[in-house]
């Protein structure tokens, strides 16, 4: 085998994999009837190909979860769709498809605030791809707006916040000092963690690129036999290797527990366990040091439903 051969089969390699990619892209960023394909960048984000904004003072800026600009956008999209299905005598409630494509070098903050708003409007299912990677699309479905009772509001969106407030700087976080000082509030909290079984996988970051943290906190108590809730643990890890060594060990004792244990319905605060990963980070990190963290859990299986967003505060 010459060297002029392998020079020609380096180049036809090099030629088809840049093919490959061009046509994914294209794929992904070409809206079929009723998607739409939201673009974002640092400098400017579009709708279906058509600029309507800049990023820095339409989304970075501002302080509110709902961008302005892309929720007036999708909402003119909505009426024609809705005026035209009712015409032909269709179902006007039903939405397509959401994509979303974003810079790799955006900040994780504004990719959150550009799901919230497509979530606002109603897409609930919202395919995405991070940077120049449009072989690896991933999904995220977003919970309806039916209004969640107390006990999910708190496990589910106040907890986390305390979690990432203690999970650098210690390895437990009991229940008691999760609770409410006040009496009143306290008991209703207790009775929300009453047979609590939802694993509640959160996982985050710390630090800069050159010096990186990974930190998962889960409720272990949920793996145990008739065990109840002590408190959330948390997992320190200083490279990827070793954090999704943890992650395959913990999926591995969650399908064992599944198998012994057929999944219940608990009602108002779901049995999560196994199911569910949150995600949470400061809103100045940036989607490149996110996107191994998404790609790695979707290996998992954690996407669609599976997988949630938060912002740290």
């Amino acid at each position: 085998m010459n060297f002029k051969y392998l020079m020609n089969l380096f180049l036809f390699l090099s030629l088809f994999l840049l093919a490959s990619c061009d046509s994914a892209e294209k794929e992904f960023m070409t809206p079929k009837q009723g998607e739409v394909v939201i673009d974002v960048n640092n400098d400017e984000y579009s709708l279906n190909g058509t600029v309507i904004g800049k990023t820095d003072s339409d989304i970075s800026a501002i302080d509110d979860l709902l961008i302005k600009p892309i929720d007036n956008e999708l909402k003119k999209k909505r009426e024609f769709e809705q005026g035209d299905a009712l015409k032909n005598s269709q179902p006007s409630d039903e939405f397509g498809l959401g994509k979303l494509h974003v810079d790799e070098n955006l900040s994780y903050g504004d990719f959150f605030k550009v799901i919230i708003t497509m979530g606002f409007i109603g897409y609930s299912t919202i395919l995405y791809a991070i940077g120049e990677n449009f072989k690896d699309v991933y999904n995220v479905k977003l919970p309806t707006r039916s209004s969640p009772c107390y006990c999910t509001f708190f496990t589910h969106r106040h907890v986390p916040l305390l979690r990432y407030k203690h999970g650098r700087n210690r390895s437990k976080l009991l229940l008691n000092e999760i609770l409410s000082a006040d009496n009143h509030q306290r008991e209703t909290e207790i009775e929300c963690f009453k047979d609590y079984k939802s694993l509640d996988l959160l996982l985050t970051l710390y630090g800069s690129k050159d010096d990186m943290t990974y930190v998962v906190s889960l409720n272990e108590d949920a793996l145990k036999e008739n065990s109840s809730f002590h408190g959330f643990n948390f997992y320190s890890f200083k490279n990827e290797a070793d954090l999704w060594k943890f992650i395959a060990d913990v999926h591995s004792r969650v399908e064992s527990r599944n198998r012994n244990n057929p999944e219940k319905d608990e009602g108002c605060a779901q049995d999560l366990s196994g199911k569910q990963v949150m995600l949470m980070f400061k809103k100045d990190v940036l989607m490149k040091d996110v996107a191994p963290l998404i790609k790695g859990l979707n290996a998992f299986g954690y996407n669609g439903d599976r997988i949630t967003f938060s912002v740290a505060r």
